[in-house]
Order: structure tokens, then C-alpha cells, then sequence
């Protein structure tokens, strides 16, 4: 999961923040083509929106296969600016 700088989404009737874009991998032929699926999370981890991304061409092509070139891939079709890893919240959970 990545932390993005904060875009305006509507959900359900209200318009919310997507902060957090998470994106996993469902298909990819290992030649031409690789198919993502991705999810943009508010604060509190609720999906806000959701869609895939496909690769291909020169774009797949010139993937090294690694997981923060996908990212920036998939974050520049979808206009996100990726400000750093999400990193979740420490709870803390006092005794009852």
C-alpha cells in the first residue's frame, strides 16, 4: 500500500479523501501484457474506489518487474501522486 496526496472522491452521497492506494497484480502473460487491479482507501481504510490498469506495449516492455515501478505506473494513469509507504497507525490498546 502506498500513501497518496489526498484526492476528492465521491462515495455513497458524500464526497471523501482517498489517502492510501493499494494495487495487486491478477494477471500478466510474461511477455506483452500485466493487468492490475487497484483500491483507493480514506483514513479509516474504507474502499472509496476501485478499477484496474492494464500495461502493455513499450510500458510493459520497459517494467522491471518490480513492485514501486507498477505503482508509479498505475499512480501516473491515475493522475495520484504517491507521497511514500503507508504506514498504519499504532493502536494502543490499554488493558480493560
Amino acid at each position: 500500500m502506498k500513501a497518496i496526496e489526498s484526492i476528492k472522491l465521491w462515495k455513497d452521497g458524500a464526497i471523501d479523501s482517498a489517502t492510501i492506494f493499494n494495487m495487486y497484480i491478477s494477471f500478466d502473460d510474461l511477455s506483452t501484457t500485466a493487468v492490475f487491479y487497484y483500491d483507493l482507501y480514506n483514513d479509516a481504510l474504507m474502499q472509496l474506489a476501485d478499477g484496474k490498469i492494464t500495461m502493455s506495449g513499450s510500458d510493459y516492455q520497459n517494467w522491471d518487474d518490480s513492485n514501486d515501478a507498477a505503482y508509479a505506473f498505475a499512480a501516473n494513469q491515475l493522475n495520484l501522486v504517491i507521497t511514500g509507504e503507508y504506514i498504519p497507525p499504532i493502536v494502543d490498546e490499554q488493558p480493560a
